[in-house]
């Protein structure tokens, strides 16, 4: 009876995992001629397929068959295609083979492995953790660059730890703390203010930096104000000379900073001769702190600098502007003319020899350079002139004291109040914050060991405390998630969600429901409410960006032909309107399908004009309709368009690749090694189709480039920093046409718009999977399909969003367990 019984159950488990006949007769009919013993185009081989689904790698193969069918792309249209119900039957067939095999194989692969917190959760977690403002001093910005693993550089495989990187913890921990601690008495709010001049001479000007100096380009009219003339220091910046005198504010925190400014001179008929400085446009008023500390003169004398606002100007009358900005002790402010339109030195040559014939400046035609000439055609010029009256600085504005990283620290304690048992304690106090947990017993016993002989051999105890510290935060317990195996515990839970959607350790709130066992029959509020709170932000910025590759646009900036990029700060503001794009999706918890077929955006003014589009104004992005444009969705958005390109031009390859992996979740194989590249051509889409045509002739290329190629071509009309462009140089047409795998048709950038709206099943299983894989910080396995396949079917019912999305994420046996 024990051999029937035995007997039957092999026979039960070969019967869903052994592919059958009519599999292997599909295959051969359809798919081994060109993935067989002669040829295996992309590099993909059937013929040998087990017939056993025996191991992970098994069931990858046979899920791609499925995926490839399921999209229509295989078999190619030259060869022989099956019907849709033969299709569906062997999709449906294969599939419950795959059902099954992961059932058999649910115990291997697709754990987390223990990970370390990269760089960006290291900023964030010791930010809130004392209280540091890290968006001005970043801790990791010294730290060796992350590897990333499919575009994301929290996967726990490619996060490894090297001495060099200790070291650089090590640095870090020690100056967080040093920036934490406050034992002086509150910080008094001071007022300081100054009116015109900003330059002075003589010896008033004496041991002050050439900023605060009269030069040639530099003047005081006999005004009650100062003119700003261009964009760069000299006749382009203002410093504030009470703050100077002082090195600086000398506590961090938060200022108000007034200033009373117009703009004058917007219109101007000097035609080109001020540059690309568009008649008529606001001007843009900056306000950056500045650390003059081991500044080089030639530079302007600022060694380091952080922009803290700006704002378009169109009034002609004086008004007050102001802010309230975080302000690193040592800076000071400083006031600039953002797109001003040139520097004052060259200004006073171009307005000579290219505006002669004005009448205000013959005079100055044919002077010898020099202060005389250059004041004169100064104070003739009636261009665009940012003018400042005052500059008013109030602060710090300090909520509370001690700070919060003060008291995680130190509690209450007074320095005089430290021996080694109120040490141990605190250490005790800050070890469960910094570990995210309570301590394992005798996890602090080499610290506590290392604290207690420094105040054998006599160290203050303060700086003994601060040593312990200082070795918390660059222990394991501090530096590295260990979730654990299995189902997680409600501890662990609280981690791997805060981490998720803030990069940061858990709030009082998570950790108290995690203490309590309350957390997992909680988690869809909780999701709820960490979505709404401000240090979602964190998981905005940081996900889109590696899912869409945006930081692709600073490592390769477009080349100094592109000076609209640069004059209108374009790299920032398409990187905001993705991102602000991505945020409206999920407030407003919108169909996923949203991401392809938007009719608007967020746009500034700047923004806006690359576009096309006018009438927008401010140098705040703001939503804009985008009926009637050529744009719409992500794959109308300049960062995406910019993120694809090489920074001089575009690649119809490169692009189509993008497309794939970022939008619909395919990587093709790279090229045989035999095969030459295709590199961007500028002369034209003609020259280029012939080479891709060329290609598509190479057996082990026609495959992939068949999926590839019309993807990028449908793209040719954005320029390598998102322009539109309806030919390319020497009136060469652009052909934005062409036919996607599964034999559907397009003209234009419109009509392929549509199409990947058609598509969205597809972006929403691709998003899934890049949540997935972003939330737990590891590739996702085969076995994870059946859970992804369960979230995309909950996505196809009505009015799922964005924000259920990421909460069925969390909910996910995936997220749960480790």
């Amino acid at each position: 009876m024990r051999i029937i019984v035995h007997v039957l159950a092999l026979f039960v488990f070969c019967g869903g995992v052994i592919a059958d006949e009519r599999t292997s007769k599909f295959l051969k009919q359809h798919c081994t001629r060109c993935h067989g013993n002669e040829k295996q185009k992309a590099d993909r081989r059937f013929d040998t397929l087990p017939a056993q689904i025996k191991s992970l790698e098994d069931l990858e193969r046979y899920q791609e068959i499925v995926d490839q069918l399921n999209l229509g792309s295989m078999p190619p249209e030259n060869e022989t295609q099956p019907t849709a119900a033969e299709s569906a039957r062997i999709i449906a067939r294969i599939t419950e083979q795959l059902a099954t095999a992961r059932a058999e194989l649910s115990g291997s692969g697709g754990h987390s492995v223990l990970r370390r917190l990269n760089a960006w959760e290291y900023r964030q977690t010791i930010g809130d953790l004392l209280g540091i403002n890290v968006d001005v001093w970043n801790p990791s910005e010294e730290f060796p660059e992350e590897v990333k693993v499919h575009g994301f550089d929290n996967n726990g495989a490619g996060l490894v730890t090297s001495g060099r990187l200790m070291d650089h913890y090590f640095v870090a921990a020690e100056e967080a703390i040093g920036r934490a601690t406050q034992f002086g008495v509150r910080p008094v709010l001071r007022k300081y203010e100054q009116q015109t001049p900003f330059y002075f001479k003589g010896s008033e000007s004496k041991g002050l930096p050439k900023l605060f100096q009269v030069d040639r380009f530099r003047f005081v009219p006999e005004t009650p104000y100062t003119d700003l003339y261009g964009r760069h220091y000299r006749g382009g910046h203002i410093g504030f000379l009470p703050l100077f005198r002082q090195g600086g504010v000398v506590h961090s925190g938060i200022y108000t900073i007034r200033v009373r400014a117009a703009a004058i001179g917007r219109t101007h008929d000097y035609g080109k001769a001020l540059g690309d400085f568009r008649n008529g446009d606001p001007l843009v008023m900056e306000i950056a702190a500045v650390d003059r500390r081991g500044s080089v003169e030639s530079s302007g004398n600022v060694s380091k600098m952080t922009s803290l606002a700006r704002i378009e100007l169109t009034n002609e009358e004086p008004q007050w502007f102001e802010w309230k900005v975080y302000i690193e002790a040592g800076y000071e402010p400083e006031v600039r003319f953002r797109n001003g339109p040139l520097a004052a030195k060259r200004m006073v040559r171009v307005l000579t020899t290219q505006a002669a014939e004005k009448p205000e400046f013959k005079p100055f035609v044919g002077m010898k350079a020099g202060t005389e000439k250059a004041h004169g055609v100064l104070k003739a010029y009636q261009g665009p002139r940012l003018r400042i009256w005052e500059i008013n600085v109030e602060g710090p504005h300090v909520e509370a004291w001690p700070t919060v990283g003060h008291r995680a620290l130190y509690g209450n304690l007074t320095p005089d109040e430290l021996n080694a048992e109120s040490i141990a304690r605190q250490l005790e106090v800050f070890a469960k914050k910094a570990f995210r947990r309570t301590p394992l017993k005798g996890e602090l016993a080499p610290i506590q060991r290392l604290v207690a002989s420094k105040l054998d051999e006599g160290v203050e105890p303060l700086h003994v405390l601060q040593l312990g510290c200082q070795a918390i935060l660059c222990s394991p317990g501090f530096l590295y998630l260990n979730l654990g195996e299995g189902e997680l515990n409600e501890v662990a839970l609280a981690s791997r969600l805060s981490y998720f959607l803030w990069s940061s350790a858990p709030d009082e709130t998570l950790l108290k429901l995690a203490t309590a066992g309350k957390l997992r029959s909680g988690l869809s509020a909780q999701v709820k409410r960490m979505l709404a709170h401000p240090k979602s932000d964190r998981f905005i910025t940081h996900f889109v960006r590696r899912w869409l590759d945006l930081d692709n646009i600073g490592a390769m900036p477009p080349s100094q032909d592109f000076l609209v990029y640069y004059r209108d700060n374009l790299e920032t503001a398409m990187r905001n309107e993705t991102e602000m794009f991505f945020r409206h999706v999920l407030k407003y918890n919108l169909p996923l399908r949203e991401f392809l077929e938007a009719d608007y955006s967020f746009l500034n003014r700047e923004l806006a004009l690359h576009y096309g589009i006018k009438g927008v104004q401010g140098n705040d992005l703001q939503r804009v309709s985008l009926q009637g444009n050529t744009r719409g969705g992500l794959l109308g958005q300049g960062a995406l368009l910019t993120a694809s390109a090489n920074g001089v031009d575009t690649s119809p390859v490169v692009r189509g690749i993008y497309v794939l992996e970022k939008l619909l979740g395919y990587t093709p194989p790279p090229p045989p090694p035999d095969v030459p590249a295709i590199e961007p051509d500028i002369r034209g889409a003609k020259t280029i189709r012939e080479q891709l045509v060329k290609h598509r002739e190479i057996a082990t290329c026609a495959e992939c480039h068949r999926k590839i190629d019309p993807l990028g071509f449908a793209l040719e009309n954005y320029d390598a920093i998102g322009g539109w462009r309806g030919e390319y140089g020497r009136n060469l047409p652009i052909d934005a046409s062409g036919k996607l795998p599964d034999g559907k048709i397009f003209k234009t950038p419109a009509e392929f718009r549509q199409l990947m709206i058609e598509r969205h099943i597809q972006f929403t299983r691709n998003l899934t999977e890049k949540l997935l894989t972003y939330a737990v910080g590891r590739e996702l396995a085969a076995l994870d399909r059946p859970h992804i396949d369960s979230i995309v079917r909950e996505m196809k019912k009505d009015n799922k969003g964005l924000s259920d999305l990421i909460e069925a994420v969390v909910l996910s046996e995936v997220f749960l367990k480790n």
